[in-house]
């Protein structure tokens, strides 16, 4: 899978003509207990196509980690028309301290009314961060996602494999100077009981939890000179543990083809809070 998404990058750089973009992000993530985590995210795209190679590595102190590094490659690919985008993706996590997993998923995405926002939506996968929207008062984005994970864990005699199915709604709307989006997120698993590695949507951190669902609502005030604040409110449920909920607060800051993003979330479970800064930079063009 690793070779499969640089080979893929590689064709797709290749390949650019006159009317290509190209919109890269680095952002890495600090937190308590020595986590470290970092994701980088390139969008390669001609015409209508794009693709989506992505990077995310995390570690950190606790014991079901081991102080070992993770490494998540995944890969998309999206056609962005001016009223839809429709993507599909694959991704593996490499075994690391007897832990692997492997995923598939798509997602499609609809503009109820279309203005100049580009290949931008204002939610789901195909949303960029701290994009402007389309022209007009109101501009609204609404889609669906589906993805499909098999977690295994080695570290016994035999294997131990659960499924995990992500169904997931949102949408997004412009009104005014305001982008507001949301989505929800349910959780089905298979019989195998331990708990995976996952991404919450709205966490920027991995979890060893088995969530059920989780509601995502952001705000970002673009217009500003440079600078886009924005905060955002995550509340999840889990199996086997208590409801979370996490904060975060941050802005981007647009310098034309040079971006760069800043964050500060607080989670808090079971009567306890940590937090989590993110700083990140990117490119565009």
């Amino acid at each position: 899978m690793k070779k499969l998404i640089i080979a893929v990058t590689m064709l797709a750089g290749l390949g650019l003509n006159a009317a290509a973009y190209f919109d890269g992000g680095l952002t890495g993530t600090t937190g308590p207990g020595g986590y470290k985590g970092m994701n980088l995210n390139l969008v390669i795209g001609s015409g209508n196509l794009a693709i989506e190679p992505s990077l995310a590595t995390y570690t950190n102190d606790d014991p079901l980690l081991d102080g070992k590094t993770y490494r998540t490659y995944a890969l998309r690919g999206a056609w962005e028309a001016e009223k839809y985008t429709i993507g599909a993706f694959a991704g593996t996590t490499p075994k690391v301290n007897n832990y692997t997993n492997a995923f598939v998923g798509g997602d499609i995405t609809f503009s109820l009314t279309p203005g100049s926002g580009g290949h931008s939506r204002l939610a789901g996968p195909g949303s960029r961060g701290g994009t402007s929207g389309g022209k007009g008062v109101t501009r609204i984005d609404v889609g669906a996602g589906l993805k499909q994970t098999l977690h295994t864990d080695s570290s016994g005699t035999t294997d131990k494999k659960t499924g995990q199915t992500e169904g997931s709604l949102f949408a997004g709307a412009k009104i005014l100077m305001v982008n507001l989006s949301a989505s929800y997120t349910g959780y089905k698993y298979g019989d195998e009981d331990f708990a995976p590695q996952v991404f919450v949507s709205g966490l920027n951190f991995v979890q060893a939890a088995k969530p059920r669902s989780s509601v995502n609502v952001k705000l970002d005030l673009p217009g500003q000179p440079l600078v886009t604040p924005f905060v955002s409110y995550t509340g999840s449920k889990y199996k086997g543990a208590e409801d979370s909920s996490a904060y975060l607060f941050g802005a981007y800051i647009d310098l034309s083809m040079v971006t760069a993003n800043v964050g500060y979330q607080i989670f808090s479970q079971n009567s306890h809070s940590k937090s989590f800064m993110t700083m990140g930079v990117g490119l565009k063009f």
